[in-house]
């Protein structure tokens, strides 16, 4: 039962995407904006229907690199890149040219796997505004793909200085550093923003090591090994501590009681509940788990 609770509560803290994905099957009553409503259908696999919500967006919403970005993967899960391509010919024709059109245009070539013309094209887009994150991402997307690995952390970095609260940016640069045969680097660097005091920095690299190490852990539990699923949780905890996350403490706290819990030690998990209530005093599970011992 142990078990069962923790995979069920672990799975929805690691895949809050799933939130997404499992849509309310009449959310088409509900009072959505039409950007609302497109990426739902994105998210249900509803490529064509989320493509003319999209349309609708592009119109009455106005244009980002982001609503692009989605659009063009529809098309690409539709194998659709040549109607994405008739499509930005005709807009370009009837709208005026921006850094979001011509991001628009380097993501369709970087899909196409051309990349020196999207490396053309993101340089287009950054030069009309140099704050086009996407831009800057894709484009040390390239230069990995090249090996040309420096060059491609200075480019993902201008991403994140763009928006750190980006996570794809984050997942980009860590990518970039694996692929460097320097895992490593990423959780140095996130040490050295500490002690520098980078407050939105520290964020952002933490979000992102407490997702990999989540990972981790729970490739841990279910082989059976409770011994690193803990210690992946308590390094989660102590990260979330770092970065001043009070939020992100709930769910670790939690994990760790049922994992102490699992482990036969009651007292320890015992303690791990009540730092819970500590925090969040209508914690539904964690009363329970007080109440069952009581």
């Amino acid at each position: 039962m142990i078990a069962i609770t923790f995979l069920l509560f672990f799975g929805v803290v690691a895949s809050p995407s799933l939130l997404v994905a499992q849509a309310h099957p009449g959310f088409e009553n509900l009072n959505l904006s039409s950007k609302d409503e497109a990426e739902l259908f994105f998210a249900k696999g509803h490529y064509k229907k989320s493509l003319e919500k999209f349309k609708e967006v592009l119109e009455s919403e106005g244009e980002t690199s982001y609503v692009f970005r989605t659009m063009l993967k529809a098309w690409k899960a539709l194998d659709g890149l040549a109607d994405a391509e008739e499509f930005l010919l005709n807009y370009k024709m009837s709208h005026n040219e921006s850094s979001h059109t011509w991001y628009a245009w380097g993501f369709l070539n970087y899909l196409k796997n051309n990349f020196p013309q999207a490396e053309k094209d993101f340089d287009r887009a950054l030069k009309l505004n140099p704050e086009n994150g996407l831009a800057w991402n894709n484009w040390g997307a390239i230069l990995s793909e090249k090996k040309q690995y420096s060059a491609a952390v200075k480019k993902v970095k201008m991403a994140i200085e763009a928006n750190p609260n980006e996570p794809i940016f984050l997942w980009n640069l860590q990518k970039i550093y694996q692929e460097m045969g320097e895992p490593q680097r990423f959780k140095i660097e996130y040490e050295n923003l500490l002690a520098q005091g980078s407050k939105k920095l520290v964020w952002a690299y933490g979000k992102t090591l407490v997702r990999t190490i989540r990972q981790r852990a729970f490739s841990s539990y279910s082989k059976g090994d409770l011994e690193n699923a803990v210690s992946g949780f308590e390094e989660m905890l102590k990260i979330y501590r770092e970065m001043g996350d009070i939020k992100g403490q709930v769910p670790a706290l939690f994990s760790l009681g049922l994992l102490y819990e699992e482990k036969g030690d009651a007292p320890k998990a015992q303690n791990f509940f009540e730092k819970v209530l500590a925090i969040n005093p209508d914690h539904i599970q964690a009363k329970e788990k007080i109440k069952d011992v009581n």
